[in-house]
């Protein structure tokens, strides 16, 4: 599989592919990370303790057609019918890990506007409240940017995300826009902030597994949701660079509303990051609090630190450090417990360790 990959990648790259010459005018672009870890999850609302070793690789080229068109793939490790994850689990009697192509677009960027089309990489302001990192859109999408950085910078973005293509009418998509304002406040402040509105239209769920439908509600018989999911998103961030070079202070909330749901249809999240990991020496702490929902989100492309979707409270608390160029290491704790539980169900608090060490090139 990996060496079927290879040729793949290499295929990719190769001068004159895709652009009818016989010589790219700039060579390809090689990256992607391998990243070890240990997590364990406690025990409790219906599940059992589980301590587990992960690992995750990708490569990735990027093949520049001219200054201001790229074509970008790359090959990931994980299940492919899972959007929020590139993880394998370390067992099941040594079998060989699933690789697919979770990113294949081609993208045009100009001074004022962009145009994306493929699987691409996520183009919006987000956080893992409504949007997991690992989720990459499939579709088209263009931005458009006016403004002044000294002054004020204002970016409209929009989305067609294709969900899942079938027959008779009964494909599923998204259509959405987003709207991001970005200004300095000050010597050493920047404030930006984010509007959005995503309409999804799910019309079947027939190729929808239990990692897609995750914690949402589900109508009788298992075979659409019980809400619509048409969101608004409003994300604010203040950078501070006032403490000095090594330790930027980043301020990140979040909150996301679902009209598409008659109840249970809200969700907000708060990020403190005092930090960065650019250079070897540096480390960055995190503590974020975060609560959503049973229906605020969808739970498909939403994030997976945890066993719940949505239905949560959750504190985050973690910590990086580069100690030597190329490596992260990184230690998380998510302490977090259901939101909402059925008359005479407990409501339980867990934790789930994650100690990363992740290598990039």
């Amino acid at each position: 599989m990996l060496r079927r990959a290879a040729i793949l990648l290499g295929f990719l790259a190769a001068p004159g592919v895709g652009s009818g010459q016989s010589q790219g005018p700039a060579a390809p672009r090689f990256n992607g990370d391998f990243r070890v870890r240990y997590e364990y999850t406690s025990a409790g609302n219906g599940t059992l303790a589980l301590g587990k070793e992960v690992v995750r690789l990708r490569a990735g080229v990027t093949y520049p057609l001219r200054g201001d068109v790229v074509v970008r793939a790359r090959l990931a490790t994980g299940d492919p019918g899972d959007p929020n994850s590139t993880d394998v689990t370390l067992g099941s009697f040594v079998d060989d890990f699933a690789v697919s192509l979770d990113l294949a677009s081609v993208e045009v960027t100009r001074p004022h506007w962009a145009a994306l089309g493929g699987k691409f990489t996520n183009p919006l302001q987000s956080t893992e409240l409504v949007w997991d990192g690992d989720v990459n859109p499939q579709g088209v999408a263009g931005r458009l940017v006016v403004g002044n950085s000294a002054s004020l910078t204002g970016t409209l973005t929009g989305l067609y995300f294709i969900v899942d293509q079938q027959a008779n009418n009964r494909s599923s998509n998204m259509a959405g826009g987003q709207l991001t304002l970005r200004s300095p406040a000050g010597a050493a402040w920047t404030l930006s902030g984010s509007v959005a509105y995503y309409d999804y239209r799910i019309r079947s769920l027939t190729a929808a597994g239990t990692g897609d439908t995750r914690s949402n509600r589900l109508a009788a018989g298992g075979t659409a949701y019980l809400s619509d999911f048409d969101l608004l998103d409003a994300v604010v961030a203040l950078d501070y660079a006032g403490l000095g070079e090594r330790f930027p202070l980043r301020v990140v909330g979040d909150y996301v509303h679902n009209s598409g749901a008659a109840d249970m249809n809200s969700g907000w999240g708060a990020d403190v990051y005092l930090g960065k990991t650019q250079r070897t020496g540096d480390l960055r702490y995190r503590y974020g609090y975060g609560m959503t929902e049973i229906d605020a989100v969808l739970a498909a492309f939403s994030h997976d630190n945890t066993t719940f979707g949505t239905n949560y409270e959750l504190h985050t608390l973690a910590v990086e450090a580069v100690p030597i160029t190329g490596l992260l290491l990184n230690a998380t704790l998510y302490h977090y417990r259901p939101l909402e539980v059925a008359p005479g169900v407990a409501r339980n608090s867990q934790r789930r360790l994650r100690l990363n060490a992740t290598i990039n090139w």
